[in-house]
């Protein structure tokens, strides 16, 4: 089989091979219309679009609004990156607002961040995407990193138990539709738990609202007041931001960490260790994800197969904001202001 060079390119673009090498590189000189030209020839007659040096682009697909660039976001674009400048390869910039000048840009495979509509995806880019805790669909090329929360979540509801804790809550600022739709899967990960210690009707054990970042913080301090009350003796928070609208809400109850409620938190990478008592938290392994995305956009290019999706598994460190919970407790604890 004929390999396909730079002149097979300009030809199909109908330009010169110099406009071929600078579109590669990404020379900012050259117009979007010709640049898509040129990228559209070399995608479809299959071009290495590697450079001389043999580093190739990757396309990151990351969003603008300002309120999902927080604690989790942040911290899986700065793996990603890191990761492919380890790699010796580039990273290309994609606002999910403008796909369409994000086509435009010289890259042999895409990671999409931010679950960019499956349609949209095979339209505009006519390369492998290899997407961060969404889904996968391969028709459309597009395969998929997860981080399985399920485990973490699995692990934090089975340490609890072993210390005495039976009324053990879910707290998602997300609302139930969002968690039950995400792959992953940290409601499933809780009901299943819970079931399997044999925990009547777990899916009532949750505290759901619906907008993390609008969130009335009166609102979240009464929910957490109402399951107190209730017998609730352990939250288990399911997002990094939520951290601290919890942390404030337990401050304004004067309820004593863990002496009247155990907490455990995902991870927010420099706080929680620093709260007190330091949080136990779920850990999502970001360096893991990303460097398995970049395996996997890897071997969809190089290999002569379709490989597998790929799991992360999410850990529960221990830290002091659980304790053992005894009958004695119960007289001892404070009741909720």
């Amino acid at each position: 089989m004929k390999r396909i060079n730079g002149r097979d390119v300009a030809q199909a673009a109908s330009c010169s091979q110099a406009t071929v090498s600078r579109v590669i590189r990404s020379d900012p000189r050259i117009s979007l219309e010709t640049r898509k030209r040129v990228l559209d020839a070399a995608r479809r007659l299959g071009y290495d679009m590697r450079s001389a040096s043999g580093s190739w682009g990757v396309g990151v697909i990351v969003c603008l609004d300002p309120n999902d660039i927080n604690g989790y976001y942040a911290k899986i674009l700065a793996s990603v990156c890191r990761e492919i400048f380890r790699r010796g390869l580039h990273p290309e910039l994609i606002w999910q607002q403008s796909l369409q000048e994000g086509c435009t840009r010289s890259f042999r495979g895409i990671l999409d961040l931010y679950q960019t509509p499956d349609r949209e995806l095979g339209a505009l880019f006519q390369v492998p995407v290899v997407r961060i805790n969404g889904k996968a669909d391969h028709l459309n090329h597009i395969w998929s990193v997860n981080s399985d929360s399920a485990a973490g979540i699995a692990a934090a509801v089975r340490h609890l138990l072993r210390n005495g804790h039976r009324d053990i809550r879910f707290v998602s600022l997300e609302g139930i539709y969002n968690e039950k739709n995400k792959v992953t899967r940290r409601w499933e990960g809780f009901l299943r738990a819970m079931q399997s210690a044999g925990i009547p009707d777990p899916e009532k054990r949750a505290i759901f609202f619906h907008n993390q970042m609008q969130t009335d913080q009166k609102e979240l301090e009464s929910s957490i007041r109402r399951a107190i009350r209730e017998g609730c003796t352990a939250l288990i928070c399911v997002n990094s931001v939520h951290t601290l609208k919890v942390n404030a809400a337990l401050h304004s109850l004067h309820l004593r960490v863990p002496e009247d409620l155990s907490l455990i938190d995902w991870e927010y990478d420099g706080v929680s260790e620093y709260l007190d008592p330091p949080r136990t938290t779920v850990i999502t392994d970001y360096a893991k994800l990303a460097s398995e995305a970049l395996d996997l956009l890897t071997e969809i290019l190089t290999a002569d197969h379709l490989p597998p999706n790929r799991i992360v598994q999410a850990k529960l460190l221990i830290r002091k904001s659980t304790a053992r919970r005894t009958a004695s407790d119960a007289s001892t604890s404070r009741t909720p202001m």
